[in-house]
């Protein structure tokens, strides 16, 4: 066998290597940002479609279903709950025919969800303070409330 031979052959190892290697990587990347976003979305579930939805756009159910692995009742039921709280858009499909016409669901940007999240978690936090004056009787000022939450949004 010839040196350069040889020399094909290494790198093409190397290549498949690098390329497992990058597979691997992509694979962990995935399971901690859908770990990460199930913890802030509070579903695992609502993670998955989240983050379908970013990375192949404009969907259906049935689309996303497919995509994600997840049964198309079980995808129905979780993004009309993530419809209600904001955090996915929908729009009705234009299509030929008689028929339903299905929505298109898509993702607002993560900058968006993190302030929808953060005012959530504000209020809650605030009604917990008010809550506690309130049981040791003292005075609530309303613009004084002890928690504000800021997001710079510099980036999409």
């Amino acid at each position: 066998m010839s040196n350069e031979t040889l020399t094909n052959k290494n790198n093409n190892m190397n290549n498949q290597k690098t390329s497992d290697q990058i597979k691997k990587t992509i694979e962990n990347v995935d399971t901690t940002l859908i770990n990460s976003l199930a913890s802030l979305l509070s579903s695992e579930v609502k993670a998955k479609i989240y983050i379908y939805l970013r990375k192949y756009g404009e969907s259906t159910v049935d689309e996303i279903a497919r995509g994600t692995g997840i049964y198309p009742s079980t995808v129905r039921e979780i993004i009309l709950e993530m419809y209600e709280e904001g955090l996915v858009n929908r729009k009705k499909l234009e299509k030929e025919g008689l028929g339903k016409k299905p929505y298109l669901y898509s993702a607002i940007p993560p900058s968006e969800v993190v302030k929808k999240l953060s005012k959530s978690l504000q209020k809650k936090l605030n009604d917990v303070f008010i809550l506690d004056k309130k049981l040791k009787k003292k005075e609530i000022k309303i613009p004084l409330l002890p928690v504000r939450i800021v997001i710079d949004d510099k980036e999409q």
